[in-house]
């Protein structure tokens, strides 16, 4: 994880460089529709198509997502969160791929953590949110110790007997929607307990698991398939505020290739988890 770290922070230093803006697709669809322009500038790629707003289509789609309605409703809105980048990312692409030049585990890890922190910021503006990074809130010294928490984290028990990395229980609720005090076991408590006193959070924010695969055949210009775990958490009490995952296909309706951004379509999933009205909704 550590060449992985180091990558996701030179490409966070460098976001405003145009050697990153020089990317040939367009702002990512969101809910089987599109968004606007995101002002990244487009550069002319022959490998692509056409630049241009990217259009994507939304189907065979699976969502679960499940709250701790005492945790959640108890959040404190001006304390700090940690935010770790995503413990395991996996990014796999044909040998041969005219629209994956700037795709890779740490574009994808990016992405995300762009989308996560806008939304943070419509849903906390208040909340402070630190990078868990060597560099950043971390210091250089703490590397090897957040390789072998994140390392930890995924190989430890919480639900079903099955690894906080493993999809299945949630790929097996598909369509569930529900309130659940869910106590995570002494070993997953133990080590949020120390992430926060160790550098003074409250909660961390959890990417636990993301894969994607792009496929250049689907669609008009190729698409890709996306699967991610997504957690956050009250470190100090170590427990679970609530969990979203999401999978679904986004295929292209038009001729531009999806080269970027590809969080995107994710955003309106993970926003519908900070902004219902948990007291409103029955499980289901």
């Amino acid at each position: 994880m550590t060449s992985r770290l180091n990558n996701w922070l030179a490409v966070l230093l460098m976001a405003c460089l145009p050697v990153l803006l020089l990317a040939c697709a367009g702002s990512g669809g969101g809910e089987g529709g599109s968004a606007g322009d995101s002002g990244m500038g487009d550069a002319p790629c022959t490998e692509c198509g056409e630049r241009g707003e990217i259009k994507l289509k939304i189907s065979k789609e699976k969502f679960y997502r499940e709250w701790n309605e005492a945790a959640y409703g108890r959040l404190d809105s001006t304390a700090v969160v940690g935010v770790l980048p995503t413990l395991k990312v996996t990014a796999g692409r044909p040998e041969t791929c005219r629209m994956c030049h700037s795709y890779s585990a740490d574009a994808l890890d990016f992405d995300l953590a762009r989308i996560e922190d806008s939304l943070f910021v419509k849903a906390f503006p208040k909340m402070r949110r630190e990078l868990l990074l060597p560099g950043m809130r971390l210091p250089e010294s703490d590397t090897l110790y957040m390789d072998s928490l994140s390392a930890l984290l995924l190989q430890t028990e919480f639900t079903d007997g099955k690894k906080l990395e493993d999809f299945t229980p949630w790929q097996e609720r598909d369509s569930v929607e529900q309130k659940l005090v869910r106590e995570p076991p002494l070993a997953l408590r133990n080590l949020l307990n120390e992430l926060a006193s160790r550098y003074e959070l409250r909660y961390v924010s959890m990417p636990v698991r993301l894969d994607v695969y792009m496929d250049p055949d689907l669609g008009s210009s190729g698409g890709y398939t996306w699967k991610i775990l997504w957690s956050l958490w009250d470190a100090r009490y170590g427990e679970l505020v609530f969990l979203v995952y999401s999978e679904f296909t986004a295929e292209t309706t038009s001729r531009v290739a999806p080269e970027k951004e590809w969080a995107v379509p994710f955003a309106p999933r993970l926003w519908k988890m900070f902004s219902t009205n948990l007291k409103s909704i029955e499980n289901h």
